[in-house]
């Protein structure tokens, strides 16, 4: 790329890849969370399985979101 180029835009090179990885892999873990925390109405989900559901279901999500705006700005920044 020569000096005078402008920079490039949602996904060119080695970060853009990384940046779609990061956003497909904040999907999964956002679906993954989500899947998690439906077992919370199990009848069986009571005391330290309930806090295991809770923190992995909710930690999968928090990740996710990280992600999800780690990837995107990952994709949408300037590469100067």
């Amino acid at each position: 790329m020569s000096r005078n180029a402008p920079p490039r835009l949602w996904g060119g090179g080695p970060k853009g890849r990384r940046g779609l990885w990061l956003a497909a892999l904040a999907v999964v873990l956002l679906l993954w969370g989500w899947f998690v925390l439906g077992f919370l109405e199990e009848p069986s989900a009571v005391d330290n399985v309930r806090v295991a559901l809770l923190v992995i279901g909710a930690g999968s999500i928090v990740l996710g979101l990280a992600a999800a705006v780690a990837g995107l700005w990952m994709l949408v920044t300037r590469r100067t």
